[in-house]
């Protein structure tokens, strides 16, 4: 188990001057980058039947298309029974062909309009109902889903929210390890952001400094990152430190790998990842506490999404698929034997 290093033999500043010019951007905010909206349009065929000014939704009276209808306060909602068990009881299509370019860039299907408490305007978790399986949204865009824990007693009611690629993250190995750094030849060091007054000579990562490795030839959005790193060479003993290096958060006074002199040693970590400057989007930072080598090889993000990889999953991913379709149709035959 990683052993905490010694604070004496630390320097106390988490970055020096190395977090000169870095931006303390939300690494979530990057998600938006380059983003596109694409309104739907209606195609010059589509037939739309006009209705002068809202129309009434009583309990008694029809709900008519193409047109805003308000049900007042009625509390009977509207309902949509069916009686089958192979088809969903209520099917949305939205083609939105965009006349202009030609591109199908499809509509929405379904928008829900959050339903805010007074004065709050996001974070809030939406009021239980007495029923589960409600599905509502707040004002910042979270969804949320009640959940019916009848065993309780009495039954609790609970809402959760909805992951997606903005409230979850997703684990994408790489295809195979991918060696980031190894700081014995120039080649190996090419990634390092900051090698100036850090390395000596041969190239090794000096006691009490620290690089910043980019980590964007593999990665367009990383929440975190998986490696094995591996010292050698080491000039006496000492230990790694490796985090997210991110700009105002203090190196943490524990060890990713102890080692002895002279030694050659291994071990797996973990890390979080932050955005170095406006160019470097995904870095972690490496501090020694006595000069070593340095090897990092990476096996895989922790990521909002796969489209955030910079490697292609291709026929890797094609096996993925079929690895759960598979363990899905072993958990259908279990439930049915």
């Amino acid at each position: 188990m990683p052993q905490i290093g010694s604070k004496g033999e630390e320097e106390q500043s988490a970055h020096g001057e190395q977090d000169e010019g870095k931006r303390s951007l939300g690494r979530r905010a990057l998600l938006t980058r380059g983003g596109v909206v694409a309104a739907g349009v209606v195609g010059a065929g589509a037939v739309a039947t006009a209705v002068a000014g809202p129309a009434s939704a009583q309990a008694t009276t029809a709900v008519d298309m193409n047109t805003a209808n308000d049900a007042g306060t009625s509390t009977t909602p509207t309902e949509l029974d069916a009686d089958n068990n192979t088809t969903p009881a209520f099917i949305l299509t939205n083609t939105g062909i965009d006349v202009e370019s030609g591109l199908n860039y499809s509509g929405p299907t379904l928008r829900l309009t959050p339903s805010t408490p007074t004065g709050v305007t996001s974070g809030y978790a939406p009021t239980p109902s007495t029923v589960g399986g409600d599905l509502t949204t707040t004002s910042d865009g979270i969804l949320w889903f009640t959940h019916d824990f009848t065993l309780a007693t009495p039954p609790y009611i609970a809402p959760a929210p909805v992951l997606t690629e903005q409230t979850g993250n997703v684990y994408a190995p790489l295809p195979a390890a991918v060696r980031i750094l190894d700081t014995r030849s120039a080649s190996g060091r090419k990634y390092i952001v900051n090698p100036s007054g850090n390395l000596n000579s041969a190239g090794q990562l000096e006691a009490g400094k620290t690089i910043y490795i980019n980590l964007d030839s593999q990665v367009v959005f990383a929440e975190a990152m998986l490696a094995n790193v591996t010292v050698t060479d080491t000039a006496d003993a000492g230990y790694l430190t490796i985090w997210s290096g991110e700009a105002g958060v203090a190196r943490p006074n524990a060890a990713a790998i102890n080692f002895g002199k002279g030694a050659t040693l291994s071990n797996f970590v973990a890390s979080g990842v932050a955005e170095y400057s406006a160019t470097v989007a995904n870095v972690i930072a490496i501090f020694a506490v006595k000069t070593t080598h340095v090897i990092l090889d990476l096996a895989g993000f922790f990521m909002p999404g796969f489209e955030y990889a910079n490697y292609a999953l291709g026929s890797a991913n094609q096996t993925r698929n079929a690895r759960i379709q598979r363990a899905q149709q072993a958990m259908r035959n279990a439930r049915r034997a």
